[in-house]
């Protein structure tokens, strides 16, 4: 069997690990699967993620977008209302 991988000197228990950036190409692929399209914020964060050093990767667009949502909740009270 040939050995695909010429800089393993053996045999390795350990499992495999998706790629660091992983996390960010699902951003990307959830912006392209959604209506209206949001490409552009997580495709760029994708881009930084891959050029970055390991340890040094941008925050995650959804992590960005859930936690300016939660910071953006207003509560509206009708002082009219009898409940």
């Amino acid at each position: 069997m040939p050995e695909f991988n010429k800089h393993s000197t053996g045999p390795s228990d350990a499992a495999p690990q998706p790629h660091r950036c992983n996390g960010h190409l699902e951003d990307v692929l959830e912006g392209v699967s959604s209506w209206p399209m949001d490409v552009a914020k997580p495709f760029s964060l994708f881009l930084q993620c891959i050029k970055s050093q390991p340890g040094q990767e941008p925050v995650r667009y959804s992590q960005q977008k859930n936690h300016s949502n939660n910071n953006n909740v207003t509560l509206i009270v009708d002082p009219n209302s009898t409940s």
